[in-house]
């Protein structure tokens, strides 16, 4: 038997995918805005052809869930006009703490046995009513012993996805394929097997963990950029804009400053330790049930993670695990006349959109 890679958990989760277009978009939808990246397929090339960002009014997600669709759908529009994206192919993905995903050790079967044996056990594993919840699955590798294979199960609510489909479809635009965050943020990545990934958010931060190209584990921690810029807002009794500005230019690893940019760091270290120990914690309780797993590295992504000096920060407190800054634009080619300086400067953010629209491509 031929045990799946990542490649093949890429083709079967969120296969709604009907046919590989000639360019897809990727659309992902945050808490505060939403970002979208174009890509063109090519004689094997990813081709980065446009990208944008949008803010969204207040209350119009809330932990992954939609409770504004009117307004996201013209948001999604207007994003798509704003950034010249010509594609309506949309690859979106499910987000929040509603979406399940775990890995269960069955025995070694065929792909048509192992459909079977999810089908009549997945209330066993997933805390959803029957019936009121899409699933899917994929092979990722060997268990811990001959007799086992280790299975990843994702589910999601109807009313979650649903939602999200209907509000793409709104936007006129056509829904190719639904992802999981997690794996979208992993296609963009070159050497991630066995990674740890953050993508701080503007209000939480998610937490991956890969091992063999499979997100082993994903949780959410209740820090994100936001947390920072209200440190130094309530430190120095100044408006979000200031504090915005002070956070790119005061964060690092440094305990020489002085007066107010002292005030600024302490606070901002102990987010950084709560948000290092959680990281650990989450490793250490994972190794515990997995003594195998290891963990080379850790990516920060997303907007949340542009404060300076904080992947040394970080490193300094998990004891110098390599802690890099994701750059989606490598797994890319740029087209001519596309704004760099601008992609550039707001890659952290487009990792997820490039993931998702890289979906919409031949795996």
């Amino acid at each position: 038997m031929v045990l799946n890679r990542f490649n093949t958990i890429t083709s079967k989760l969120g296969n709604w995918l009907i046919k590989q277009p000639a360019s897809a978009v990727g659309i992902d939808i945050g808490s505060s805005c939403v970002k979208a990246a174009e890509i063109s397929f090519s004689n094997g090339q990813k081709e980065l052809r446009a990208a944008g960002v949008l803010d969204l009014p207040k209350n119009v997600t809330e932990e992954g869930f939609i409770t504004n669709p009117q307004a996201l759908t013209e948001v999604i529009r207007q994003l798509l006009i704003n950034s010249g994206i010509v594609s309506r192919e949309v690859v979106v993905a499910v987000s929040g703490r509603l979406v399940f995903v775990r890995e269960v050790m069955l025995p070694v079967m065929n792909q048509a046995e192992i459909k079977e044996a999810i089908k009549w056990d997945m209330e066993k594993y997933v805390p959803y009513e029957p019936g009121s919840y899409y699933y899917d699955f994929a092979v990722v590798g060997p268990g811990n012993n001959e007799l086992e294979i280790k299975v990843l199960l994702v589910a999601a609510p109807h009313e979650l996805v649903n939602t999200l489909v209907n509000c793409i479809k709104q936007a006129d635009c056509r829904p190719i394929a639904v992802d999981i965050e997690p794996l979208a943020i992993y296609r963009s990545l070159s050497d991630a097997e066995s990674a740890m990934i953050i993508d701080i958010g503007s209000h939480v931060s998610q937490l991956m963990l890969f091992q063999g190209a499979s997100p082993a584990v994903s949780r959410f921690i209740p820090i994100g950029g936001l947390s920072f810029t209200e440190v130094i807002m309530r430190t120095l009794e100044i408006d979000y804009a200031e504090a915005e500005r002070l956070k790119q230019c005061h964060t690092g690893q440094n305990p020489d400053f002085e007066g107010e940019q002292l005030l600024i760091y302490q606070q901002i270290d102990l987010l950084v330790d709560e948000l290092a120990r959680e990281v650990r914690r989450t490793v250490e309780y994972y190794q515990v049930q997995n003594r195998e797993a290891i963990f080379d590295k850790l990516y920060l992504t997303g907007g949340g993670a542009k404060l300076t000096n904080l992947p040394q920060h970080i490193a300094a407190k998990l004891g110098g695990v390599p802690v890099l800054l994701h750059n989606p634009l490598t797994a890319v080619t740029l087209s001519p006349g596309i704004d760099t300086d601008y992609l550039q400067d707001m890659a952290l953010q487009f990792a997820l959109s490039i993931g998702l629209a890289m979906r919409g491509g031949k795996p």
